[in-house]
C-alpha cells in the first residue's frame, strides 16, 4: 500500500458496476471514479461482489489491480449491493469504496475459527494474532462467513482485548453453504473463516445501528428457561402472554404479528426503567405445541428482563433517521461510510429500493458502498453482537482535522 501524504484530506469515492459477467460490472464502476488515475483513492478498496458469479470472485484482485493500483483490497461476495447512490437487491455487480486515509494506518488479516483466540484467553494473545497494540486505539471492520466461523464471538475477543475500539461488519450474504464464501485480504481471496481491517492513526469510525423495532406489551421476567426455550414469563406460559397480547393490537398490528414478531433480551446494566434502546433483539422462533414455552433465537438467563417487539418499515425508518442525526450531531462530519443492511430490510421492508443510503445521503453527502447481509455486526451498549434486520453504518472520519 503507498503511503499517504501527511496532512492531506481524507477522500473516498463509491460506485457500482453491474452485467451478467464480472469484467462488465467492473468497467462500469470504473467509469465511475474519477477519471484520473491521480485523483483516484489509491490508499484503500473496499469490494463487495455479487455471489452470482461464483468462482469468477477469485480473479476479484487481479482485474481491480489495473483499475486501483497497488491499494490494500478488501471485501467479500454478498447477495445484494449498495454503492454509487443506489441499491441493488436482485442484480449481479460490485460495489466499490476506495479512499485515500492520510496518516492513517490500515492492516488486514484473516481468520478461521481454529486460530482465533479460546474465549478465557488473555488479551495478549489478540494483540499478537493481530500484531497490533491497544495503545493504537483502532477501530474494526469485520466480515464472517457465518457457515465456518464465530463471528459474534471473533467481536467479543476484539471488544475485551481492545477496551473502547468500535467493531462493525456483516455475514456474507447469497451463498451460505461451506467453502461457498469469497473472503478477500488485502488481495488474497478464501473460502472460509472471516476477515478483518484494522484502521489505526488519524481515523476513526462511528457505529450507528438500526434494528428496526418497537416494543409492545410490557418487559417481563424470565420465570423458566432452558437454553433459548422459555418456559415462563412472569410466571405465566408464554402461549398464554401472546394469546392476550395479541388481542390487545390493533388491527395493523395483528396483521404483522404472524411473520414480524421479535424478542428483545434487555441488555445488563443500573437502569431504572427499561427503554427500546437497551434491548437485543432476536427472532421469535415458535411455540413448543405441547408445553406452550417459546423458542428464541438467542439463550436467555433466569431473571433476564424482555419485552416483545414488532418489526415494520415505519418504525425502522423513523429510528434509523433518528440514530444518524444523534451521531452527526456528535461527531466530526463523516468522510465514508460502509453500509451492511440486512437482506429482510431493502425492498421488502420499505416497499423501495435504496432507503437505508439514501437516508443517510439526504442528511450528507458522502460515499456510501456495502452489501445486503446474513447478520450485522455493531455494539450495543459497549459490547458488540450480530444483529438480524437491522442496518450498520460505519461513518469514517478523521480523528483531527488536517492542518490548514
Amino acid at each position: 500500500m503507498p503511503a499517504p501524504e501527511r496532512g492531506a484530506a481524507m477522500t473516498f469515492a463509491s460506485a457500482i458496476g453491474l452485467g451478467a459477467r464480472l469484467e462488465a460490472a467492473i468497467d462500469e464502476a470504473a467509469n465511475q471514479l474519477p477519471a484520473d488515475p491521480a485523483a483516484r483513492p489509491q490508499h484503500l478498496a473496499i469490494a463487495f461482489v455479487s455471489a452470482a458469479y461464483g468462482a469468477a470472485v477469485e480473479r476479484l484482485p487481479q482485474l481491480l489491480r489495473p483499475l486501483l493500483g497497488d491499494c490494500l483490497l478488501f471485501g467479500c461476495n454478498a447477495g445484494g449491493l449498495i454503492g454509487g447512490g443506489g441499491e441493488e437487491e436482485d442484480e449481479a455487480g460490485i460495489a466499490l469504496l476506495c479512499g485515500r486515509l492520510p496518516d492513517a494506518v490500515l492492516a488486514a488479516v484473516h481468520l478461521e475459527q481454529d486460530t482465533l483466540p479460546p474465549l478465557a484467553a488473555s488479551r495478549e494473545s489478540w494483540w499478537r494474532l493481530l500484531d497490533l497494540a491497544p495503545e493504537a486505539e483502532p477501530s474494526f471492520l469485520l466480515i464472517a462467513d457465518p457457515a465456518t466461523i464465530d463471528a459474534e464471538a471473533c467481536a467479543r475477543g476484539l471488544d475485551r482485548a481492545y477496551p473502547g475500539s468500535t467493531v462493525i461488519g456483516g455475514l456474507t450474504g447469497g451463498m451460505l453453504a461451506p467453502g461457498t464464501a469469497r473472503l478477500v485480504t488485502d488481495g488474497e481471496v478464501h473460502r472460509s473463516g472471516g476477515t478483518l481491517l484494522a484502521f489505526s492513526g488519524n481515523v476513526a469510525i462511528d457505529s450507528v445501528l438500526a434494528q428496526g423495532c418497537r416494543p409492545i406489551g410490557d418487559p417481563l421476567f424470565v420465570t423458566a428457561c432452558d437454553g433459548n426455550l422459555i418456559g415462563e414469563l412472569d410466571g405465566r406460559p408464554p402461549r398464554e402472554l401472546l394469546g392476550a397480547l395479541f388481542a390487545s393490537l390493533d388491527e395493523a398490528d395483528r396483521a404483522r404479528f404472524s411473520d414480524s414478531l421479535c424478542m428483545g433480551i434487555a441488555l445488563p446494566g443500573p437502569r431504572q426503567v427499561v427503554d427500546a434502546g437497551d434491548f437485543l433483539i432476536r427472532n421469535v422462533l415458535g411455540l413448543d405445541p405441547e408445553s406452550g414455552a417459546l423458542w428464541i433465537g438467542a439463550r436467555v438467563a433466569p431473571n433476564a428482563i424482555v419485552q416483545f417487539h414488532l418489526r415494520d418499515g415505519a418504525t425502522a425508518s423513523e429510528e434509523l433517521e433518528r440514530r444518524l442525526s444523534a451521531s452527526l450531531a456528535g461527531h466530526a462530519p463523516p468522510s465514508a461510510a460502509p453500509l451492511f443492511a440486512c437482506a429482510g430490510r431493502g425492498k421488502n421492508l420499505f416497499g423501495v429500493s435504496g432507503h437505508d443510503s439514501g437516508t443517510l445521503r439526504r442528511m450528507i453527502d458522502i460515499p456510501v458502498a456495502g452489501m445486503f447481509s446474513a447478520g450485522e455486526i455493531a455494539p450495543v451498549q459497549g459490547a458488540t453482537f450480530v444483529h438480524g434486520y437491522s442496518s450498520v453504518f460505519g461513518l469514517i472520519r478523521p480523528r483531527t482535522a488536517p492542518a490548514p
